[in-house]
């Protein structure tokens, strides 16, 4: 599978990528065993968007991310099941999920919520389909959780092989592309959008100039390549020939920024109300910041109205933090601030954003002369952080942010349940 323009070996090594399959829906599907071969759709934050569908929705059509009110009447007639997000219970199940593999590989990178890189073991490398058809019975057992397992070279190819092993029944839920072997006829069947870091960044591009597979992509010369996408785009290309460029990387990378942001369920005009909101988006950051053992050196505070009712206006503040922080005490009092200076009474805001910037690692602070780092602070966040986990729920949080509020993005069709609900659940017995 040589390529005249490659200057690099071929990868003889194998990877594997692990891709939970529907997995908002299936997550849901746990507690809703009768909704299993029934339309399932979750939807996104103030259940606006479609942002999760079961196989059965797919085939009827609906489109991820289509707005929810221009399909409800057709998911209605179709007798689908319809739930809004619940990402608590999702980071829950994929942390299973994740445990689950890290039993059967020597190493692995959690890409997202529901992907994962793995390195094929020695075992796993003599016959990779069967060892991925493995590994999603046992995740499939010990999680309730179907998932696709495709394994190949490269990263770039992984992401193909996991497609394929998901959308063909025959494949038992794991594929492999192997060094060596030719790849031409799935590269032909892939539009080039389709390929893992193209997108629709570089694939109107790439059509008007006769690249619409990733076959074509693959075939493409370097020096083109690398002119017009950049180093990045012609690693993808080296990727699609077996020439691995992006390794399994164990160790997660910390976020260079950090950002919480909400639409409102209705339309916030009282500076009370926004600043309850902000301080809510200001620990969720927090929350974040110390999950990645970093500090804040800025924070910015943005809010709008809508761009489609009436004049528009919005506005956004910055500030630098005296020293950097996790501090949700330094962090709210400081988003109060932003807020307060920005903040106009007659507008009708419908949307708050808190973001926290100039990241630096917490174990390797670089303290002022003459300030010094509010540890109490830091260590009431991490406290807290601690508590509400074990509690799996909210336990400490500001007084202002007490009882229900308007402007909490909509849940109407919340399913309300976490992986602590599953010892509620009743057990059928097969004991006559």
């Amino acid at each position: 599978m040589g390529h005249p323009g490659a200057v690099l070996k071929s990868c003889a090594d194998l990877l594997a990528l692990c891709d939970c399959n529907n997995f908002f829906v299936s997550c849901e599907r746990l507690f809703r065993p009768d909704l299993e071969g029934r339309p399932v759709v979750v939807l996104s934050s103030n259940d606006g968007v479609v942002i999760s569908r079961s196989n059965e929705v797919k085939a009827l059509g609906v489109k991820m991310g289509e707005p929810y009110f221009r399909v409800r009447s057709f998911l209605e007639r179709h007798g689908a099941a319809v739930f809004s997000s619940n990402f608590r219970l999702y980071e829950e199940v994929s942390a299973r999920v994740m445990a689950c593999l890290r039993r059967f590989v020597p190493s692995m990178e959690v890409y997202s919520v529901d992907e994962a890189f793995l390195e094929v073991p020695p075992e796993g490398k003599k016959k990779p389909e069967e060892w991925a058809r493995d590994i999603r019975a046992v995740v499939l057992t010990e999680t309730g959780i179907p998932v696709s397992v495709g394994a190949a070279p490269t990263k770039t190819a992984a992401k193909l092989a996991a497609e394929r092993a998901k959308k063909r029944p025959e494949t038992g839920g794991g594929f492999a592309l192997l060094p060596g072997e030719p790849w031409d006829d799935l590269l032909r069947e892939v539009p080039v959008e389709d390929v893992w870091g193209i997108g629709r960044r570089w694939s109107d591009f790439l059509r008007r100039r006769g690249i619409s597979t990733a076959l074509r992509l693959r075939d493409a010369p370097d020096d083109r390549l690398e002119k017009h996408l950049g180093i990045r785009g012609l690693r993808t290309a080296w990727e699609l020939r077996g020439i691995r460029c992006f390794p399994i990387e164990e160790q997660e990378k910390p976020q260079k920024s950090i950002q919480s942001s909400r639409s409102f369920a209705v339309p916030v005009r009282d500076r009370e109300s926004l600043a309850e909101a902000v301080t809510e988006f200001t620990l969720t950051a927090g929350r974040r910041l110390r999950s990645q053992n970093s500090l804040a050196g800025s924070l910015s505070v943005s809010i709008s109205t809508s761009r489609f009712r009436g004049s528009f206006f919005g506005a956004r503040a910055e500030v630098a933090l005296e020293n950097p922080t996790d501090s949700d005490i330094t962090l709210i009092r400081a988003a109060a601030g932003a807020l307060s200076s920005i903040y106009r009474e007659g507008h009708d805001y419908e949307k708050a954003e808190v973001c926290l910037g100039s990241l630096s690692s917490a174990g390797t602070v670089q303290l002022s002369l003459f300030g010094k780092r509010e540890d109490r602070g830091a260590a009431l966040s991490r406290a807290a952080d601690r508590l509400n986990g074990e509690a799996g729920r909210r336990l400490l949080l500001p007084a202002a942010l007490l009882g229900e509020k308007e402007w909490h993005p909509r849940k109407d069709r919340h399913s309300g349940m976490g992986l602590e609900d599953l010892e509620t659940l009743p057990v059928i017995s097969g004991e006559k």
